[in-house]
């Protein structure tokens, strides 16, 4: 493999992992905005 394949093996393994730290992060915001939806909703039920 020549140098120049290593680095773009090394950044796309790193790319790939960024992608999926954020894909991460977005899921846990989505989840976290919805447990603040129904606990809005909860409190104007009240």
């Amino acid at each position: 493999m020549t140098l120049t394949a290593l680095k773009i093996s090394h950044l796309e393994q790193l790319n790939s992992k960024i992608f999926a730290l954020f894909s991460t992060i977005f899921s846990r915001l989505k989840i976290e905005h919805l447990i603040k939806q129904i606990g809005m909703n909860i409190a104007v039920y009240r």
